[in-house]
């Protein structure tokens, strides 16, 4: 009787063989399935119609047009500041308030009384001066320059001490003590005690203005501000 009998060198390789081709097909299977399952997961999902990449690509090819670069004039900003801090805002409503009340109670009494020709708070004649511990601000003469109203102005100081003055700390008003925007030019940082005359302008606005108007000027030393230089009735040229 005989026995079949197999090689132990060939049912080794048949076996890794098979080994082999169980991995390759369950590799296959996994396969498939996570394609269907991401396949199915992503049916909502579809590509944009602009590629943001391509969009800032083509944003930063674009040519920036320069613009002029305009700083800040100094004395402006100083004026703003000033203002904030003393809350020339509110001081301008509560004037105008005012001076809107009196214009209603003075209507009312010259309904009620005849009419005469006098005005008052007249324009003075220039050149205007005023003088306080020896230093002397004039007011020479008025004229209109583009659109500013110009005040030619001369500051001198004939007292014992040179005197300092911010010029941000300048106050113009309207008649009806409205603070008005106004930039000094010209005028020293500080006056020297010998008397000499130094002259300067200062420009105001022409649309805070109006015909047959007077403003006041006041201006102080700084930063003791023991000075009161104030100018009324000065005439508006137009």
């Amino acid at each position: 009787m005989k026995f079949l009998s197999i090689h132990p060198g060939k049912s080794t390789a048949t076996l890794a063989l098979a080994l082999l081709a169980m991995m390759l097909g369950s590799g296959v299977v996994s396969a498939l399935v996570a394609y269907a399952m991401g396949h199915e997961a992503l049916k909502g999902v579809s590509q944009p119609d602009i590629n943001p990449a391509k969009k800032i690509a083509e944003n930063r090819t674009k040519p920036n047009s320069p613009q002029e670069f305009v700083p800040l004039d100094e004395k402006t900003i100083l004026t703003q500041v000033y203002d904030r801090i003393n809350n020339k805002d509110e001081k301008s409503d509560e004037s105008a308030k005012k001076t809107a009340d009196k214009d209603q109670e003075s209507q009312t009494q010259s309904n009620n009384q005849p009419k005469t020709t006098e005005k008052p708070n007249v324009a003075a004649k220039l050149p205007i001066q005023v003088r306080d511990e020896g230093v002397t601000l004039e007011v020479v003469k008025t004229s209109q320059e583009g659109g500013s109203l110009l005040l030619n102005v001369n500051l001198s100081n004939k007292g014992s001490e040179p005197v300092r003055f911010l010029y941000s700390f300048l106050e113009v008003e309207d008649e009806q003590g409205r603070p008005l925007s106004a930039i000094a030019d010209g005028l020293p940082g500080e006056l020297p005690a010998n008397g000499e005359k130094f002259s300067g302008t200062v420009k105001i606005p022409l649309e805070l203005v109006s015909d047959e108007q007077k403003i006041s000027l006041n201006l102080t030393d700084y930063p003791d501000q023991k000075l009161k230089l104030d100018v009324q009735n000065i005439p508006v040229v137009r």
